[in-house]
């Protein structure tokens, strides 16, 4: 049995484990799914026949100053990761696990058992006025991988291809890191006929539900007073509810299928500039108009660079 297990801060880290999980499937492997609020969701919508169970995640409250916010929730973080990796040890025996695969779940190690962990944070980039702490933030995260049998990067070994920039490529390489190529749930040969009109301007929202909201507000008041079709998706699987306003449709959530064919379809795409989401439009070979999450550093990180490194755009 295998176990995957994404982080839930977001749904980033769901949609890239599908094709993990397709791959093992078709190799004939079992999979136990572990996740928690609408990570799990997504994952069960996806994937109705496989075994889950809850596996809490790291609970982060966001409120501004952000970095006051990270720093006071470093101790519960710390907390976290312990009672996750403690958690570990009874779903092995429970469910007789041979091999984990963690998408930026720290605390899904094992001593005896074949351990990855996802993540292309190698390097966390940090503002300007905290980059003195920025070493010892990197030697802190490379203990903590350290732990772990496998390091896959989802993203291209090569800087100049890189959709990542420094955040996997800004020092020396662990032994066990390995670089395996960009990961979305989407293809680009999808053919599936959208059910919805394709809009004008398809507008996908992600993140923390205040940021979002916030975000989905500032969109739509700028397009409202034109004539184009607006649509928004939500990104909450375990809600449904669609709502017309005009020239404008709010859609909770999609069909992966569906929403892979709207991407490929509509003439703009509006979003943040979550990895996840660069990845899929990588893979679509879309551009879009990108927004990073005020205060999110890795976000407006990404966004820079893929500005200024168009190269990773196709």
């Amino acid at each position: 049995m295998t176990l995957v297990a994404p982080l839930d801060w977001g749904l980033g880290h769901a949609t890239r484990c599908v094709p993990i999980i397709n791959q093992l499937l078709a190799s004939g492997e079992q999979v136990l799914l572990a996740a928690d609020g609408a990570a799990l969701a997504f994952l069960r919508s996806e994937f109705p026949n496989l075994q889950w169970t809850r596996l809490k995640g790291y609970k982060m409250r966001y409120f501004w100053p952000l970095p006051l916010a990270i720093f006071l929730q470093l101790p519960l973080f710390g907390v976290s990761i312990l009672l996750e990796h403690r958690r570990l040890k009874r779903l092995v025996k429970q469910h007789n696990i041979s091999r984990i695969i963690s998408d930026n779940r720290y605390g899904l190690w094992h001593r005896s058992i074949d351990s990855t962990i996802i993540t292309h944070q190698l390097y966390i980039q940090l503002p300007r006025y905290l980059r003195f702490l920025q070493k010892p933030l990197h030697s802190f995260t490379a203990r903590l991988l350290r732990r772990f049998s496998h390091i896959w990067v989802p993203d291209y070994a090569e800087v100049e291809k890189s959709l990542s920039g420094a955040l996997s490529h800004g020092g020396a390489l662990d032994a066990k890191v390995e670089y395996i190529g960009p990961l979305s749930r989407f293809t680009a040969d999808c053919m599936a006929e959208p059910s919805l009109p394709v809009p004008s301007v398809l507008v996908v929202l992600s993140g923390p539900g205040r940021q979002k909201q916030r975000f989905a507000k500032r969109v739509l008041n700028h397009l409202r007073g034109t004539a184009k079709r607006i649509l928004v998706v939500g990104a909450e699987p375990n809600l449904k509810y669609q709502v017309t306003d005009g020239n404008v449709l709010i859609v909770n959530h999609l069909p992966m299928q569906e929403l892979n064919s709207l991407l490929k379809l509509a003439p703009h795409v509006i979003a943040r500039s979550g990895y996840s989401t660069i990845m899929d439009l990588h893979r679509l070979g879309r551009d879009a108009i990108l927004f990073p999450t005020k205060g999110q550093w890795e976000q407006e990180y990404l966004a820079e660079w893929r500005r200024r490194n168009p190269v990773g755009k196709n």
